[in-house]
């Protein structure tokens, strides 16, 4: 091998390090380079671009499928809020905070104030969040949203009943109609589509006792002996420690939802080894509540079947001429893509575990379902042969899904593997769209 081929070759390596160095590490070192990737589901949206793929020769963007989620928000209770400021105000009111808790009740205060009547909105950074998403797929894919030449793009945007999705909605249309005023657009939040929008029998009848192990991890895993005695002199002052440290937690976590008030996440309240325990009892929750877990995830990934179904029958009329749709937007919740992530065998979103212990290692809430999580499926077809690739995205970057021909999958092979997964998952057949 000549010197020239050598340092080509690491050349090569160092760029695919450089690309792919974010997915690559461990959840330890994600949270360690970025603390507020330890919220979880509750880590705003990070976009993180992948490599460059250019299309194959000759095709061209034609259509794109979308479901998202709600942009970052507000804790959707008051109790989240209460709780733990009531206790901090109690042990002031009796003198028994340390100089580090009434800096953290001063926070505290804040963030509570600034949170009322307000539980489970879209804030301010939600509506940034999806105005980013669209511009970004309207960039990258002019073609699909052009009307030169007569042409016309009819984008057709449905929600849930609920005003974070509705605002998300609005957030994203509104950012395509700037950059584009004669894109025709139509908005809907309907009960007539929640069967497949917001579906999760299962998952609601898994509920308790998923608590029931969440909470068995999180008395294993955690001890807040310490963090009590930096915020109080008196440790009898905190009725019940361990809930003020997952309380806290959840504080800490939402503060970078709402950047507006320009408070940065007080995780450092926690050592590093706390903020990496509580992280993983709230992961391990979140997989075993929506994700493919080996215990609870069978038949809460199945119900996705619904939502993956109209993707791909309304798609196809589009595909099969039938439909003038450019786009079609789906705006919901964290507990209907997670499940059809896994249902699609989404690489870091699908792997199933049972030991609580594994989980960490193969699926983590930061990157699979974070605020604002989307999944693309955008549709190239080549004129001169008539044949259709799917690019499949997901959070942006291409997902890899186990069916070979990706990332610009042929159709029918896409289709095909969709279909053997929701005609096996006992999910109604919703109207394709």
């Amino acid at each position: 091998m000549n010197k020239l081929t050598m340092k080509m070759r690491l050349l090569a390596a160092f760029l695919l390090l450089g690309l792919w160095g974010a997915t690559a590490q461990t959840a330890r070192e994600q949270i360690a380079a970025m603390p507020e990737r330890a919220g979880g589901i509750y880590h705003s949206y990070e976009y993180l671009p992948g490599p460059a793929v250019p299309a194959p020769k000759g095709y061209v963007p034609f259509y794109i499928s979308h479901y998202g989620r709600h942009g970052s928000r507000w804790h959707t209770s008051e109790k989240i809020y209460a709780e733990p400021l009531g206790i901090l105000r109690k042990a002031d009111s009796a003198g028994v905070l340390t100089p580090k808790g009434r800096d953290l009740l001063a926070k505290v205060e804040v963030i509570a104030a600034d949170a009322r009547d307000r539980y489970g909105d879209l804030s301010p950074r939600g509506v940034a969040e999806h105005r980013g998403i669209a511009e970004r797929m309207y960039k990258a894919y002019p073609e699909v949203f052009s009307t030169g030449d007569g042409r016309e793009c009819y984008v057709q945007s449905r929600s849930t009943l609920v005003p974070r999705c509705i605002l998300s909605m609005a957030a994203f249309n509104e950012r395509l109609k700037e950059l584009n005023p004669a894109i025709t657009t139509t908005r809907d939040a309907s009960g007539r589509y929640l069967d497949y929008m917001a579906r999760g029998n299962s998952l609601v009848l898994a509920r308790k006792a998923v608590a029931a192990v969440a909470d068995s991890l999180s008395r294993t895993r955690l001890n807040p002996d310490r963090l009590v005695r930096s915020l109080v002199t008196d440790p009898r002052a905190v009725a019940e420690p361990l809930e003020l440290m997952q309380d806290l937690y959840m504080l800490a976590s939402i503060v970078q939802d709402v950047s507006h008030l320009g408070i940065e996440p007080f995780y450092d309240i926690f050592t590093d080894e706390e903020l990496y325990s509580l992280w993983e009892c709230e992961n391990a929750l979140r997989y075993m509540q929506m994700g493919p877990s080996a215990r609870f995830g069978g038949p809460i990934v199945a119900d996705a079947g619904a939502l993956l179904r109209n993707i791909v029958e309304t798609a196809d009329k589009v595909v099969r001429g039938e439909s003038g749709l450019s786009a079609s937007l789906r705006f919901g919740h964290d507990t209907c893509i997670t499940p059809m992530l896994a249902l699609l065998g989404v690489e870091g979103a699908s792997t199933r575990v049972e030991s609580l212990d594994d989980i960490a290692a193969v699926w983590n809430a930061q990157t699979v379902t974070p605020m604002g999580t989307n999944i693309q499926f955008v549709f190239f077809r080549n004129p001169a042969t008539g044949d259709v690739r799917v690019r499949v995205l997901h959070n942006e970057r291409d997902a890899r899904l186990p069916i070979p021909g990706g990332p610009y999958y042929p159709w029918k092979e896409l289709k095909k593997h969709c279909e053997s997964l929701y005609f096996t998952s006992d999910s109604p057949a919703p109207d394709a769209d």
